[in-house]
Protein backbone atom coordinates (compact mmCIF):
# COMPACT_ATOMS: atom_id res chain seq x y z
CA UNK A 1 0.00 0.00 0.00
CA UNK A 2 1.39 3.50 -1.13
CA UNK A 3 2.07 6.12 1.79
CA UNK A 4 -0.05 9.02 1.87
CA UNK A 5 1.25 12.24 0.47
CA UNK A 6 0.65 15.30 2.39
CA UNK A 7 0.74 18.72 2.32
CA UNK A 8 3.63 18.79 4.73
CA UNK A 9 5.87 16.91 2.64
CA UNK A 10 5.63 18.64 -0.17
CA UNK A 11 6.85 21.76 1.97
CA UNK A 12 9.59 19.78 3.10
CA UNK A 13 10.53 19.28 -0.30
CA UNK A 14 10.46 23.19 -1.15
CA UNK A 15 12.66 23.45 2.14
CA UNK A 16 14.82 20.89 0.81
CA UNK A 17 15.54 22.76 -2.36
CA UNK A 18 16.16 26.07 -0.73
CA UNK A 19 19.00 24.09 1.14
CA UNK A 20 20.08 22.52 -2.37
CA UNK A 21 20.32 26.18 -3.42
CA UNK A 22 22.58 27.09 -0.72
CA UNK A 23 25.27 24.09 -1.17
CA UNK A 24 25.50 24.83 -5.03
CA UNK A 25 25.91 28.15 -4.59
CA UNK A 26 28.88 27.36 -2.24
CA UNK A 27 30.26 24.56 -4.55
CA UNK A 28 30.02 27.36 -7.10
CA UNK A 29 31.86 29.62 -5.36
CA UNK A 30 34.89 27.07 -5.13
CA UNK A 31 34.68 25.99 -8.56
CA UNK A 32 35.05 30.20 -9.72
CA UNK A 33 38.24 30.21 -7.21
CA UNK A 34 40.00 26.70 -8.77
CA UNK A 35 39.07 28.18 -12.29
CA UNK A 36 41.30 31.23 -11.11
CA UNK A 37 43.94 29.23 -10.37
CA UNK A 38 43.74 27.22 -13.28
CA UNK A 39 44.60 30.44 -15.17
CA UNK A 40 47.40 31.60 -12.78
CA UNK A 41 48.75 27.99 -13.86
CA UNK A 42 47.94 28.64 -17.23
CA UNK A 43 50.10 32.06 -17.63
CA UNK A 44 53.04 30.07 -15.76
CA UNK A 45 53.10 27.96 -18.09
CA UNK A 46 52.72 30.59 -20.67
CA UNK A 47 56.17 32.21 -19.40
CA UNK A 48 57.95 29.10 -18.82
CA UNK A 49 57.81 27.99 -22.80
CA UNK A 50 58.39 31.62 -23.55
CA UNK A 51 61.90 31.60 -21.25
CA UNK A 52 62.06 28.30 -22.69
CA UNK A 53 62.17 29.63 -26.54
CA UNK A 54 64.70 32.10 -25.69
CA UNK A 55 66.82 29.74 -24.29
CA UNK A 56 66.34 27.39 -27.52
CA UNK A 57 67.83 30.59 -29.85
CA UNK A 58 70.96 30.34 -27.41
CA UNK A 59 71.21 26.87 -27.77
CA UNK A 60 70.98 27.23 -31.54
CA UNK A 61 73.45 29.83 -31.69
CA UNK A 62 76.02 27.97 -29.35
CA UNK A 63 75.59 24.92 -31.07
CA UNK A 64 76.62 26.79 -34.77
CA UNK A 65 79.51 28.45 -33.24
CA UNK A 66 80.31 24.99 -31.91
CA UNK A 67 79.83 23.48 -35.40
CA UNK A 68 82.00 26.29 -36.63
CA UNK A 69 84.89 24.96 -34.20
CA UNK A 70 84.22 21.80 -35.04
CA UNK A 71 85.65 21.96 -38.34
CA UNK A 72 89.18 23.10 -37.32
CA UNK A 73 90.70 19.37 -35.42
CA UNK A 74 92.52 21.78 -33.13
CA UNK A 75 89.61 23.14 -31.59
CA UNK A 76 88.45 21.60 -27.98
CA UNK A 77 85.16 20.67 -29.75
CA UNK A 78 84.17 16.87 -29.18
CA UNK A 79 81.42 15.80 -31.81
CA UNK A 80 79.61 14.22 -28.72
CA UNK A 81 79.53 17.28 -27.71
CA UNK A 82 77.79 18.46 -30.42
CA UNK A 83 75.35 15.87 -30.68
CA UNK A 84 74.28 16.39 -27.29
CA UNK A 85 73.65 19.94 -27.74
CA UNK A 86 71.66 19.04 -31.18
CA UNK A 87 69.71 16.45 -29.28
CA UNK A 88 68.97 19.09 -25.98
CA UNK A 89 67.52 21.48 -28.98
CA UNK A 90 65.61 19.18 -30.81
CA UNK A 91 64.03 17.86 -26.74
CA UNK A 92 63.20 21.52 -26.44
CA UNK A 93 61.46 22.22 -29.13
CA UNK A 94 59.35 18.93 -28.39
CA UNK A 95 58.51 20.37 -25.09
CA UNK A 96 57.44 23.70 -26.76
CA UNK A 97 54.81 22.13 -28.56
CA UNK A 98 53.71 19.74 -26.64
CA UNK A 99 53.46 22.26 -23.80
CA UNK A 100 51.30 24.33 -26.21
CA UNK A 101 48.66 21.78 -27.02
CA UNK A 102 48.71 21.25 -22.95
CA UNK A 103 48.23 24.96 -22.71
CA UNK A 104 45.20 25.10 -25.16
CA UNK A 105 43.54 22.54 -23.50
CA UNK A 106 43.90 23.96 -20.01
CA UNK A 107 42.77 27.02 -21.76
CA UNK A 108 39.74 25.58 -23.31
CA UNK A 109 38.62 24.11 -20.02
CA UNK A 110 39.09 27.02 -17.95
CA UNK A 111 36.51 28.65 -20.52
CA UNK A 112 34.02 25.92 -20.39
CA UNK A 113 34.19 25.89 -16.72
CA UNK A 114 33.16 29.69 -16.34
CA UNK A 115 30.46 28.79 -18.58
CA UNK A 116 29.21 25.94 -16.52
CA UNK A 117 29.78 27.79 -13.50
CA UNK A 118 27.54 30.22 -15.63
CA UNK A 119 24.69 28.05 -16.27
CA UNK A 120 24.75 26.36 -12.83
CA UNK A 121 24.23 29.72 -11.25
CA UNK A 122 21.12 29.97 -13.81
CA UNK A 123 19.92 26.86 -12.73
CA UNK A 124 20.25 27.36 -9.39
CA UNK A 125 17.76 30.65 -9.36
CA UNK A 126 15.78 28.73 -11.18
CA UNK A 127 15.59 25.94 -8.56
CA UNK A 128 15.64 28.83 -6.18
CA UNK A 129 12.35 30.24 -7.53
CA UNK A 130 10.31 26.94 -7.83
CA UNK A 131 11.31 25.97 -4.28
CA UNK A 132 9.99 29.42 -3.02
CA UNK A 133 6.86 29.25 -5.75
CA UNK A 134 5.98 25.60 -4.37
CA UNK A 135 5.76 26.55 -1.16
CA UNK A 136 3.47 29.77 -2.01
CA UNK A 137 1.19 26.79 -3.81
CA UNK A 138 1.13 24.62 -1.02
CA UNK A 139 0.21 27.09 1.01
CA UNK A 140 -2.85 28.28 -1.13
CA UNK A 141 -3.78 24.85 -1.64
CA UNK A 142 -4.41 24.80 2.02
CA UNK A 143 -6.28 27.77 2.55
CA UNK A 144 -9.07 26.65 -0.30
CA UNK A 145 -8.76 23.42 1.59
CA UNK A 146 -9.66 25.18 4.86
CA UNK A 147 -12.64 27.30 2.88
CA UNK A 148 -14.34 24.22 1.48
CA UNK A 149 -14.09 22.58 5.10
CA UNK A 150 -16.25 25.89 6.28
CA UNK A 151 -18.80 26.03 3.57
CA UNK A 152 -17.30 29.81 2.58
CA UNK A 153 -19.76 31.23 0.21
CA UNK A 154 -19.40 30.31 -3.59
CA UNK A 155 -18.00 33.99 -4.41
CA UNK A 156 -15.32 33.65 -2.00
CA UNK A 157 -14.39 30.19 -2.91
CA UNK A 158 -14.45 31.24 -6.67
CA UNK A 159 -11.87 34.34 -6.00
CA UNK A 160 -9.61 31.45 -3.52
CA UNK A 161 -9.70 28.90 -6.55
CA UNK A 162 -8.76 31.72 -9.22
CA UNK A 163 -5.94 32.83 -6.84
CA UNK A 164 -4.70 29.53 -6.42
CA UNK A 165 -4.86 28.67 -10.28
CA UNK A 166 -2.98 31.90 -10.83
CA UNK A 167 -0.02 30.63 -8.92
CA UNK A 168 -0.32 27.13 -9.82
CA UNK A 169 0.27 28.42 -13.53
CA UNK A 170 3.41 30.32 -12.21
CA UNK A 171 4.72 27.42 -10.35
CA UNK A 172 4.70 25.64 -13.39
CA UNK A 173 6.40 28.28 -15.90
CA UNK A 174 8.79 28.45 -13.07
CA UNK A 175 9.36 24.38 -12.86
CA UNK A 176 9.68 24.72 -16.90
CA UNK A 177 12.00 27.39 -17.00
CA UNK A 178 14.21 24.90 -14.15
CA UNK A 179 13.97 21.94 -16.37
CA UNK A 180 15.40 24.21 -19.41
CA UNK A 181 18.34 25.18 -17.22
CA UNK A 182 19.16 22.06 -15.40
CA UNK A 183 19.03 20.66 -18.65
CA UNK A 184 21.74 23.10 -20.24
CA UNK A 185 23.50 22.64 -16.95
CA UNK A 186 24.12 18.91 -17.51
CA UNK A 187 25.00 19.55 -21.26
CA UNK A 188 27.10 21.83 -20.54
CA UNK A 189 28.83 19.57 -18.07
CA UNK A 190 29.15 16.87 -20.73
CA UNK A 191 31.23 18.85 -22.79
CA UNK A 192 32.91 19.53 -20.33
CA UNK A 193 34.24 15.92 -19.48
CA UNK A 194 34.77 15.53 -23.05
CA UNK A 195 37.86 18.42 -22.45
CA UNK A 196 38.91 16.63 -19.33
CA UNK A 197 40.05 13.30 -21.86
CA UNK A 198 41.30 16.30 -24.21
CA UNK A 199 43.80 17.08 -21.72
CA UNK A 200 44.72 13.73 -20.55
CA UNK A 201 45.35 13.14 -24.09
CA UNK A 202 47.50 16.21 -23.96
CA UNK A 203 49.50 15.34 -21.03
CA UNK A 204 52.91 13.97 -22.03
CA UNK A 205 56.98 14.45 -21.54
CA UNK A 206 56.43 18.10 -20.45
CA UNK A 207 59.46 18.25 -18.02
Amino acid sequence: MSPIITHEDELELSKMEKELVAQFKKLAKSQTNLIGTQKKYAEHITKTNITREMLNRIFRDVLKQMQTLAREHRSNIKDEEVKLYQDIIHKNDEFIKANNKYLNAIKDLAVQKEYLVEKKEEFVNALADVASKRSIVIKKALDVEKAKNKLIDGDKLNLLDQQFNDVQRDFDRARDILIKKLTQFIEVRDEINILWLKLKDNVTELS
